[in-house]
């Protein structure tokens, strides 16, 4: 009788420890114990607020393939992105020991360097438990090759993994809610939307395409008023450049909408110590995604207002640049949709 129970305690004991060993691999090697931090600490630049969604979006997938943890740290003092824009199902807060700077870093910023962030896809054990991360390229495309790409994900374009992703992660705080809800015209108006991108560099090409939309401002002003087809309507521009703003303004005086803060770059913002820049570009993006109409251009924030809106295709248009440029005398702004809007800018290109 005696041997029966060492028997049965001892089969119990083998029948524990396989599924504490079987436990400890998968926490420990092959990921869910991770965590993968996007840190962008203040001390380098970031980029632009496109730039940083699309980081974040690629972080988030690659941690669901690797079975880890997700956390964003966005330093831009004296601005508290947490308290711009908070969890809804995701706690992304970091904690300290996920913040230590002693812990492994990877800089994947730029088109060449973002590709060492899918050695962390195929080799998770090798990475320690806790990985930072900087990476401003849209990687999705390449993600899905891989056979640990989540399966809720496979079936949906990148457009509605970015709205996933973005929603899973991201509610407004309070503050800017209410912000949202004094801007946002009644429900028997129409919203109207273009977001407009100035290229940032003193070059010749910089100069020249800066010159051109804006020699094109009355052109989009009018279309966007013939979407309106005389119904009751708001119209929103969404801009790096306040003289496209101000020329909004005076087009359409009190049915233009306007966001507080400066139109400016972030990075360029939180060098200044001024938390506008950052204030404005997302309560930008929360207007754009709720427009009934929307022009893009050639621009991240474009891409991801896009990405998140609610009527997704529909009465979605992007700028056609090549008009201006001598490529051909096509219309000022044609039917884009979700889908194709970086081959339609990239011609082609993989990642954005």
């Amino acid at each position: 009788m005696m041997k029966i129970y060492l028997l049965r305690y001892k089969i119990i004991f083998i029948l524990i420890a396989i599924i504490v060993l079987h436990r400890l691999h998968k926490e420990y090697f092959t990921g869910s114990r991770k965590s993968l931090v996007y840190f962008c600490s203040g001390k380098v630049k970031c980029l632009g607020w496109g730039d940083r969604i699309k980081g974040i979006i690629t972080g988030y997938v690659i941690s669901k393939m690797i079975g880890g943890k997700f956390k964003i740290h966005v330093s831009n003092r004296p601005c508290d992105f947490a308290q711009m824009l908070q969890p809804a199902m995701v706690n992304w807060i970091p904690t300290a020991e996920e913040l230590n700077p002693e812990n492994k870093y990877i800089n994947g910023k730029g088109k060449r360097r973002w590709v060492v962030l899918l050695d962390l896809v195929e080799q998770p054990a090798s990475y320690p438990p806790i990985v930072q991360y900087l990476n401003n390229i849209n990687s999705i495309p390449r993600l899905r090759f891989y056979e640990t790409f989540p399966k809720s994900l496979s079936k949906l374009i990148d457009a509605d993994i970015y709205k996933k992703a973005y929603n899973e992660l991201f509610k407004l705080a309070p503050s800017l809610n209410r912000t949202i809800s004094k801007l946002l015209p009644s429900k028997n108006q129409q919203l109207h939307c273009l977001q407009l991108r100035f290229t940032e560099t003193g070059n010749q090409t910089g100069k020249l395409q800066a010159k051109l939309l804006t020699d094109a401002l009355p052109d989009l002003f009018s279309f966007m008023n013939k979407l309106s087809r005389g119904k009751p309507s708001k119209f929103f521009v969404a801009s790096n450049g306040m003289h496209a703003i101000e020329k909004g303004k005076k087009t359409f005086g009190k049915d233009f909408l306007e966001t507080p803060g400066n139109p400016s770059h972030i990075d360029i913002m939180s060098q200044n110590h001024d938390c506008s820049g950052l204030t404005k570009i997302i309560l930008d993006i929360e207007i754009l995604k709720r427009c009934d109409s929307l022009i893009l251009s050639d621009s991240g924030v474009s891409f991801v207002a896009a990405y998140l809106r609610e009527k997704d295709d529909e009465n979605l248009f992007c700028i056609n640049y090549s008009r201006y440029i001598g490529r051909n005398d096509g219309e000022l702004v044609v039917k884009c949709n979700r889908s194709n809007i970086p081959n339609f800018y990239f011609k082609g290109r993989r990642h954005w």
